[in-house]
């Protein structure tokens, strides 16, 4: 580090390590702290929830593409008790397919980076990433090796390496969960 003395000339002083990552890591956790305040504290004046639905033209177009529906919302506290917090926290993700009206969901536990939130589905159900989009909402990609989702009969994977069902544009989103919801809350995730 460089410091002027009061005689105008610069005095080269050294930090120990230790102050240096503290430093370093105290940036980060507040990096972290504020994308997840700007994501999941208080957004839509209650649950936060990010979804997309797509319209029959854009099936017609995009025919591998599996997924109807899908959403992602922060559970009302961590499986343990715990409250939610950037370095953990809950997440309910559910999708439908066009075949079937029936959801598939289960719970994801997540963490928050510097630019983006990591996340793990229960019951080795796979890895995605949540990035910020410029218009707010959030790009869910799934990892390499694809996601499971169970649904009350059956299970639905999606793989992370071909097909159209790797990557999702999903918005800030109240009305498209409110049928995720039911499905989560009535003991299915």
């Amino acid at each position: 580090m460089r410091i002027a003395s009061s005689s105008g000339a610069h005095i080269f002083a050294t930090l120990p390590l230790g102050t240096l990552l503290l430093s370093a890591t105290s940036a980060l956790a507040a990096s972290s702290d504020d994308l997840y305040d700007r994501y999941f504290s208080n957004v839509l004046a209650g649950r936060p929830c990010f979804a997309r639905t797509y319209d029959e033209a854009h099936l017609a177009k995009h025919q591998g593409q599996r997924v109807h529906s899908i959403e992602v919302s922060l559970a009302k506290r961590n499986f343990d008790g715990s409250p939610n917090s950037a370095d953990r926290f809950e997440l309910e993700f559910a999708l439908t397919v066009t075949s079937s009206p029936e959801w598939y969901g289960q719970a994801a536990i997540c963490r928050t980076t510097e630019a983006a939130f990591e996340c793990f589905l229960k019951a080795d159900g796979g890895l995605f990433r949540l990035t910020p989009l410029s218009n707010g909402g959030l790009r869910l990609d799934t990892g390499e090796t694809g996601i499971s989702l169970e649904g009350t009969a059956d299970t639905v994977e999606l793989s992370g390496k071909t097909g159209e069902d790797r990557s999702f544009d999903l918005v800030p989103s109240k009305t498209e969960c409110e049928a995720a919801h039911a499905f989560i809350e009535g003991g299915n995730e």
